[in-house]
């Protein structure tokens, strides 16, 4: 980001804090994440996040005081967002005796798989015998530990998948469909020009598999296109990471799915249009909260060539069997 730029975005920030403008910080802070300002980024969430819990504890100071035990606050964000910084709760399970989170219930079993001993609930089922000393925002935890781009890709570590014993990862999944109306998205009928050419299983990572039309997909690619069902990714999300888990590679838009498979460490590619998406990077091909993963602009190509380039990157980082 240009130093005039980062300034300007900087004083927003001042003036939506003095002015109590959270949803205008949060906002801001996605700015932020966009360029790369990753120390930005997560200082503005964490006052939008802990300025706005009815929680009443001390702000954990980081890592070099020592602390009995830290409640983790619920992200402001989506889920999106909390899959891209929840692996910072590790981190903190390695400073302070006691953690718990209060995340998304859907994100529990996958929490406790991947951190042991942290504790995961609701707000109102935090134990009584908890001993919890600070609170801290998840973005408090990336602020820490996760400041600028070298230290978030150093402090990757994947998020544990349920494991099903003696299998083992198999075909692309895949996931071509949003019900959300602010997205450009290519059409079925580029996804199936480029689906015909592969040659490997290929799992539905997609959600509302009817509106999304996987009937007429796999009509027009030829292909045997496995159903996610009965698995519903809205609902039993642990369940899905197992899924995400059980393929080689993923080839998707920019949803929950390409936010799970960059958590978990599974090579994915997310195919984008132009212009600024949700928080994916504005500029190049990587971000460094998901070191798997591959961003593919459209720029000036139509989509179907867009996904052709997508599954060319997909079949580079996917390593041979």
């Amino acid at each position: 980001m240009e130093h005039n730029a980062r300034q300007r975005i900087t004083r927003q920030a001042e003036t939506a804090i003095a002015n109590r403008q959270w949803s205008r910080l949060r906002f801001i802070g996605n700015r932020f994440e966009r360029a790369g300002c990753y120390r930005d980024c997560w200082l503005a969430l964490t006052q939008a996040s802990e300025a706005t819990t009815r929680h009443q504890l001390p702000i954990w100071p980081g890592p070099a005081v020592n602390c009995g035990g830290v409640l983790v606050l619920p992200t402001t964000r989506d889920l999106g967002d909390e899959l891209r910084i929840l692996r910072f709760v590790g981190d903190l399970k390695a400073h302070v005796d006691r953690v718990v989170v209060l995340s998304d219930p859907r994100l529990h079993p996958l929490l406790k798989r991947s951190f042991p001993g942290v504790v995961c609930c609701d707000t109102s089922e935090i134990p009584d015998n908890a001993e919890l000393s600070h609170m801290a925002a998840q973005e408090r935890l990336a602020y820490w530990f996760g400041s600028d781009q070298q230290q978030i890709q150093n402090a990757f570590r994947p998020l544990t998948a349920p494991v099903t014993a003696g299998q083992s990862p198999k075909g692309i999944g895949i996931s071509w469909f949003s019900k959300s109306r602010n997205k450009t998205l290519p059409a079925v009928e580029d996804w199936a020009s480029v689906l015909k050419s592969i040659r490997q299983p290929l799992q539905s990572l997609q959600y509302l598999e009817k509106p999304a039309r996987i009937r007429t997909l796999r009509e027009l690619s030829g292909q045997r296109i496995r159903s996610s069902q009965p698995i519903d990714q809205m609902v039993d999300l642990d369940g899905f990471a197992g899924q995400v888990a059980r393929v080689r590679g993923v080839l998707t838009i920019s949803n929950t799915t390409a936010h799970l498979a960059g958590a978990l460490g599974v090579p994915c590619v997310v195919v984008l249009d132009n212009g600024s998406i949700t928080n994916w990077p504005d500029q190049g091909e990587t971000t460094p909260l998901y070191p798997s993963t591959r961003l593919i602009r459209r720029g000036s190509d139509d989509w179907a060539t867009t996904l052709r380039r997508g599954w060319r990157t997909l079949r580079s980082l996917i390593p041979p069997q």
